[in-house]
């Protein structure tokens, strides 16, 4: 994608990007809505999936009660509210979430709406029941239903809110490859299940030789536990210099970073690859190896990476990364609020690498 327009989710009110390339990096002080837009692209990779969305609110502590069968569509709008600019609920278009690229679009917005049951004849002669639904303008009606509409380009979803929709298998949309590293280093997905996914293949070789950054003498990387269950399966590594195996995890919050960021870079093949909060255990040290590393996985496997971060060593061996090659495609921009908007400064590749060389904040 080169641009993004993002309208009515969380703090973003009104918010737009232009330039994008395949390394997007942005900085700006907190409340700026830096991990929101990350949000925001994780939700138009995958097309408002309810699932993620759960996966969301439970990362930002919004209570969802998914255990219990009986919620109302009260209760789930005051949950799916978070989601909204102020916690808005309203039905109008006005009012919807829209994440808008020159690719494709996404939005998501409260409805109300009526359904009607009918009944046709199949090839063999058996009834079949056909439900149909009518999103409505006003409440004139009877029986008004209140649901969350998903739309893009080519497809449209109407998600009855009568239920609880966080127990529901609801299937979505198309979507799209992509992974969300939050600002602990974690990716929603098990670790082990994504190293199962490169095992024996070139991407193997490329998360063995990120964790080289921290550790040179790792020479075999493997995930072991009770009985081969994923959720107990934990890394361990060879070194070249002892036949011994050693827990990834007693040598550092680093290389375990290092080791869940490459994983979602090598699984995220033709989409994208969104980290929140680079530099968070990460020694000044590693960044710059760890940007390359990030550059030439991005290039061989066609994936966009979105990267926020309040560090000026991060953006300081961004920046030297991008003078290395040009063949590196790279972006900063720095989140500004003003009132109830935020505003995106762009700053040129020529920019970045001169505000490095003088020492300038760009932060």
């Amino acid at each position: 994608m080169k641009k993004l327009t993002i309208t009515n989710f969380k703090s973003l009110k009104s918010f737009s990007i232009n330039g994008l390339k395949r390394v997007n990096l942005l900085t700006g002080k907190n409340n700026t809505g830096k991990s929101s837009i990350l949000e925001a692209l994780s939700l138009y990779a995958i097309k408002g999936n309810v699932n993620w969305i759960k996966k969301l609110l439970d990362s930002r502590g919004e209570i969802v009660d998914y255990r219990n069968e009986s919620i109302s569509a009260d209760h789930n709008l005051n949950i799916l509210s978070s989601l909204f600019n102020d916690r808005k609920i309203e039905f109008n278009e006005e009012s919807k979430i829209k994440i808008t690229t020159n690719n494709d679009d996404l939005s998501l917005g409260f409805i109300k709406f009526t359904e009607e049951e009918s009944f046709n004849l199949d090839s063999d002669g058996n009834k079949v029941s056909i439900t149909r639904r009518k999103i409505l303008i006003d409440n004139t009606e009877e029986n008004v239903l209140y649901g969350l509409e998903l739309k893009s380009k080519d497809h449209s979803q109407i998600i009855s809110l009568d239920r609880n929709i966080f127990r529901s298998r609801i299937s979505s949309m198309n979507s799209m490859n992509f992974h969300l590293i939050d600002s602990k280093g974690n990716d929603i997905i098990d670790s082990a299940y994504l190293w199962d996914q490169v095992t024996l293949s070139e991407k193997e070789e490329f998360v063995v030789e990120a964790l080289k950054i921290v550790e040179p003498y790792i020479d075999r990387l493997s995930f072991i536990g009770e009985d081969g269950y994923r959720k107990s399966r934990y890394p361990i590594v060879k070194l070249k210099s002892s036949n011994k195996i050693f827990p990834l995890k007693a040598m550092g919050d680093g290389i375990n970073r290092i080791l869940n960021l490459t994983l979602a870079l090598v699984n995220s093949d033709n989409g994208y690859l969104f980290i929140d909060e680079f530099e968070n255990g990460l020694h000044h040290s590693v960044q710059e190896k760890l940007w390359e590393i990030i550059f030439n996985i991005s290039i061989k496997l066609d994936i966009q990476v979105f990267v926020t971060t309040h560090s000026e060593d991060s953006i300081n061996s961004f920046a030297k990364i991008l003078s290395k090659s040009e063949k590196y495609e790279g972006a900063l921009y720095r989140l500004e609020r003003k009132d109830e908007y935020v505003k995106a400064n762009a700053f040129s590749e020529e920019e970045i690498k001169e505000a490095s060389l003088q020492k300038i904040n760009l932060r």
